[in-house]
């Protein structure tokens, strides 16, 4: 599963150019105590808060459009912010996030280059595990979405598998045309 959707992902960067290489992990700050779960000191003292559903590198990548199509570049600053934490790095980056199955918070991205505008970008969690199960039965034909429909309409979505896709952030020139 994991693969298929680092595929998806490396398919929506844009053609055939490979990726920019991102050579470090950004770790995120907390701002409701440390470490990668925002939620610990909370559920600590018996609070109804999320569970932890495990982390993931999340990728910050821009882009920006010279007229050929969308060229991804690299040295932006960039920040993310989310309920109960906040990153900062420089474009292409790699940044770890925790996951809260369906109550992962939206993730607001916004970088900044010289010669370029200020851009802000939200980017939402979603539900891999139903996403995957409804694809399945695309190759089924009518008879196959209606069966894998079915089955997911009964199944139990609450521990499924939630992620966050490939932060793309076009910046656009400024008017002066740098």
């Amino acid at each position: 599963m994991a693969t298929w959707l680092a595929i998806l992902g490396l398919a929506c960067l844009g053609g055939c150019a490979a990726p920019l290489a991102v050579n470090n992990v950004t770790e995120i700050r907390s701002t409701t105590g440390h470490g990668i779960d925002v939620y610990e000191q909370k559920r600590r003292t018996d609070a109804s808060v999320p569970e932890l559903a495990g982390d993931q590198l999340v990728e910050v990548r821009t882009f920006h459009n010279p007229g050929q199509g969308e060229v991804e570049m690299s040295g932006a600053a960039c920040s993310l912010e989310a309920s109960g934490f906040t990153a900062t790095m420089t474009s292409p980056a790699k940044v770890r996030v925790p996951l809260y199955r369906g109550q992962s918070s939206t993730l607001a991205v916004t970088c900044q280059k010289p010669g370029y505008q200020k851009r802000m970008i939200t980017v939402a969690p979603f539900d891999a595990t139903r996403q995957a199960r409804l694809a399945s039965g695309v190759n089924g034909g009518i008879l196959g979405a209606v069966i894998v429909a079915g089955i997911d309409a009964a199944a139990d979505n609450t521990k499924n598998d939630w992620r966050y896709p490939v932060a793309k952030v076009v910046l656009e020139a400024d008017a002066s045309g740098r």
